[in-house]
């Protein structure tokens, strides 16, 4: 749950009831509840392998999500606050939770259309759920899917026709022209939510100027800055062609093969790069280095990685949503950052306006930043949450019957005003999670 910034709301037995976006609000709640569902499912099925060899007992849990309208209220004293939470979001949650067999994590139409592109699914087709008059359409969360941005997961809709870049794009290719002649250069792409960042560089990135450059690209999670160096491994699984399914040996030979073929000088470098990849041994010496010297041969590694690939051809590569970003790699940026002036190498960066980066004195650095009031086509909502729950089937009908005063709420707060007490919540997600 806290990997993904979500919150235990309730214990209760053999069940949990957490929520995401609750009591902060998170623009990717039903994307972080499924994935979410889905690691804990990882994690108990290797917990209950060792279960059933020690003890020959089988351990299994539950999982279900749902998405909707819910109502939250605090109770409480000087001395004790209870958040509570109502609505048939909740209600759905626990059937879901019901319906699922051992191993599984069921969800909702409503959950699906939040994370569609995010996550693998299985229809299950229309099922009769207790307390709702007509079937419910069904879905099996099987495993995460291929997009790993909002950008990604538009894409596999069908992106609009490109307009009004032509400036920004003109400056994308002078910095490029300039890091093409050994002066490497940091571009920062600066703008709200919504304003079209990560599409200028998907556009730069896929047109004919990036023919002949290698272009690199890593991604960042909302809930990234909990995973140290996420943006860099992204980046080296890249570069080295790892995908999900390569075992620990595999990794370790694509890593050192390429490496040695590229300069046999890196040799040293391999050791940290593996250990960014999590495929060095768990005795290796590199392993027990204290933390400043570990940090410091990281970055060396990545830094002399990339420096010594653009000496056989250009190199571009890009950092989004550096304001999700943690403090590890935004150090190891900045080294790469300071280390590239004579490089052919180019930066290409994005975080939204309250970021500052500390790049802004270097005479290599360019940014541009989206006019204010600027937006996307596309409207989104900034205060969507998720909701994990678990509750006995008691809870149940307190959910259903919520919903009503959910309405009510709606119309009275309008946008649901956090200053209120008791207030209706826009259309959320809802994970149960029950061990069977």
């Amino acid at each position: 749950m806290h990997r993904y910034e979500g919150t235990v709301h309730r214990v209760m037995g053999d069940g949990i009831m957490a929520l995401f976006g609750a009591p902060l609000a998170l623009e990717d709640h039903a994307v972080r509840a499924c994935y979410a569902g889905l690691r804990m499912q990882e994690t108990v099925a290797r917990y209950a392998d060792e279960v059933r060899r020690s003890h020959g007992v089988q351990v299994a849990i539950r999982v279900g999500l749902n998405s909707g309208e819910i109502v939250v209220r605090a109770i409480g004293n000087d001395l004790n606050m209870d958040y509570t939470v109502v609505g048939q979001t909740a209600h759905l949650a626990s059937r879901m939770e019901q319906m699922a067999a051992p191993g599984s994590v069921l969800t909702t139409a409503d959950t699906l259309r939040l994370a569609e592109g995010y996550v693998a699914i299985r229809p299950l087709g229309p099922v009769p759920v207790k307390g709702l008059a007509d079937p419910l359409e069904v879905y099996e969360v099987t495993g995460t899917g291929a997009a790993r941005t909002r950008l990604q997961a538009a894409a596999g809709r069908g992106l609009t026709r490109f307009v009004g870049r032509d400036v920004e794009l003109e400056q994308l290719v002078r910095a490029q022209q300039l890091a093409g002649q050994g002066r490497g250069q940091v571009v920062a792409i600066i703008g709200d939510a919504g304003v079209g960042k990560s599409r200028l560089v998907h556009e730069f990135f896929h047109s004919d100027h990036t023919a002949d450059w290698l272009v690199l690209e890593s991604s960042s999670a909302s809930y990234g800055h909990a995973t140290p160096y996420l943006p860099a491994i992204d980046l080296l699984r890249d570069y080295f062609k790892i995908n999900a399914q390569d075992s620990t040996q595999s990794i370790r030979v694509k890593v050192s093969s390429k490496i040695l073929t590229l300069d046999p000088s890196l040799q040293d470098a391999i050791p940290p790069l593996l250990d960014l990849l999590d495929a060095l041994d768990d005795e290796h010496p590199f392993r027990s280095l204290d933390p400043l010297q570990h940090r410091q041969y990281t970055y060396q590694a990545v830094t002399r990685l990339l420096l010594s690939e653009s000496r056989v051809q250009p190199v571009v590569a890009v950092v989004e949503d550096l304001h999700w970003n943690d403090p590890l790699t935004l150090g190891l940026l900045t080294e790469l950052v300071a280390a590239a002036q004579n490089a052919r190498l180019l930066l290409v960066v994005s975080y939204r306006g309250e970021y500052r980066d500390e790049w802004r004195s270097q005479s290599n650095y360019h940014w541009w930043s989206a006019p204010a009031g600027t937006r996307s086509l596309s409207r989104k909502s900034c205060d969507r949450w998720s909701i994990l729950v678990c509750w006995r089937a008691r809870a149940a009908a307190t959910a259903s019957r919520g919903h009503s005063r959910a309405s009510r709420c709606r119309r009275q707060c309008g946008r649901c005003s956090p200053r209120v007490s008791t207030r209706c919540l826009p259309p959320r997600s809802v994970y149960w999670r029950k061990r069977r």
